[in-house]
């Protein structure tokens, strides 16, 4: 089937958007730029998208500028995704590579993702997965309900329910956002994966990634910082096994 691909780019990494859309092709998506937010200058004080008290409770540290960034590109993408009207798209960070034999699964799995709606959001990027159902093997590739939604938002598959359902709650911004996704499709129990990875990060960082300047650096952390990290991930991972253990009873 046909389907876009929408690609987070800034406007001055040209070269980041010609090797993104050359990958594309070769699997025949059709590439959609969307302009990329460069978050690293902002004042976070001043932009108002963004709630630092919220983040600090939350994460226990301050975001960085890039990851405000990366946040805001997955924003844009997901808007222009469901102004199109379209059905299914995915979105892309830039910095990708299709892994091998990703073709031989890619179209059989969106057609099997067109005949079902007990799904809103489908990582295809990542092969760290936890808390997990298995659904289908599409075309050899192992299709798992995410009770617990895996990090990571360089390749994700979306429908219009799961693109509303995100930007209903994206603001205000107080979490990276493959964080924000865990929070809002482990609550839902709407996100799928593929168990193994079909599009991989590329060689480079993305100008706009969260890894790019220095988020970790202890000065942003609260004294609380291991805490919160631990009582998020334990509530996180509690409710993916509720889900899955409902789930289980429910199929008997």
């Amino acid at each position: 089937m046909s389907i876009k691909g929408y690609v987070i780019n800034l406007a001055s990494s040209p070269e980041r958007m010609e090797n993104a859309r050359a990958e594309l092709a070769k699997h025949r998506i059709d590439a959609v730029r969307v302009d990329g937010f460069d978050g690293r200058e902002i004042d976070l004080e001043a932009f108002s998208p963004y709630d630092d008290a919220k983040a600090r409770r939350f994460m226990g540290r301050s975001m960085s500028g890039g990851e405000i960034g990366c946040y805001v590109g997955h924003q844009r993408a997901l808007s222009a995704f469901r102004d199109s009207g379209e059905d299914m798209a995915i979105v892309f960070e830039d910095d990708i590579t299709f892994a091998n034999g990703a073709s031989e699964v890619l179209g059989p799995l969106l057609d099997w993702l067109a005949g079902r709606s007990d799904w809103h959001c489908v990582n295809i990027g990542t092969n760290r997965l936890k808390i997990t159902t298995p659904l289908e093997t599409v075309a050899g590739c192992e299709v798992v309900r995410a009770h617990y939604f895996p990090m990571l938002a360089h390749a994700l598959v979306w429908n219009q329910a799961g693109a509303r359902a995100f930007l209903e709650v994206a603001e205000p911004i107080f979490c990276p956002a493959d964080n924000m996704m865990r929070q809002v499709f482990t609550r839902s129990d709407m996100g799928l994966a593929t168990c193994r990875s079909l599009v991989d990060a590329g060689s480079f960082d993305s100008d706009i990634s969260a890894r790019s300047d220095g988020n970790r650096g202890t000065y942003r952390r609260t004294a609380l910082y291991g805490f919160r990290k631990q009582r998020r991930l334990l509530q996180e991972k509690a409710l993916a096994f509720s889900h899955k253990v409902g789930r289980s009873w429910t199929a008997r």
